[in-house]
């Protein structure tokens, strides 16, 4: 009886956690993956529960202190983001999954036209991705350049 009971509250947690599925037992290609499946702020036994947890700043100028910086927190799950200040959280948590966490290699618009008028905004990002340490700092052209190469990612 305490058997079948145990195995009642397994399952029923498996199913509400996603790490099962009502249409293939445990391990089937119906099970959907855990890491699309999970509630923010969760992980899974034996997975990892690393996230993404970066500080971003945008300055106006040649260096991240020129003019008032603007900072903000982007955390992207499995934390939750509970400490998120980005207006725009989800769109840059997957343009940075797009790019593995390396932000050198945004480019989210290359065919996009931005005048030559030299006006620079620098951005950078420190924290981790997924566990990895990030260090970012790069000075655009013009706020257009900023925009048009890193997305949502430093539109704040």
């Amino acid at each position: 009886m305490k058997t079948t009971r145990a195995l009642a509250l397994l399952a029923t947690t498996l199913l509400t956690t996603g790490l099962a599925s009502a249409t293939g037992p445990l391990g089937s290609a119906a099970t959907p993956s855990p890491t699309t499946v999970l509630a923010p702020g969760t992980s899974a036994p034996g997975m990892s529960a690393l996230g993404t947890s970066l500080r971003l700043t945008v300055a106006h100028g040649e260096t991240p202190s020129s003019g008032t910086p603007r900072t903000v927190t982007l955390e992207c799950p499995p934390y939750g983001g509970t400490a998120t200040t980005h207006p725009d959280p989800v769109t840059a948590c997957r343009l940075v999954d797009s790019v593995n966490g390396d932000l050198n290699r945004l480019d989210v618009d290359p065919g996009g036209v931005c005048t030559d008028q030299y006006d620079p905004y620098t951005a950078t990002a420190s924290g981790t991705y997924r566990g990895h340490p990030v260090s970012f700092r790069h000075t655009y052209g013009n706020h257009c350049v900023l925009l048009r190469t890193t997305g949502a990612v430093f539109d704040f």
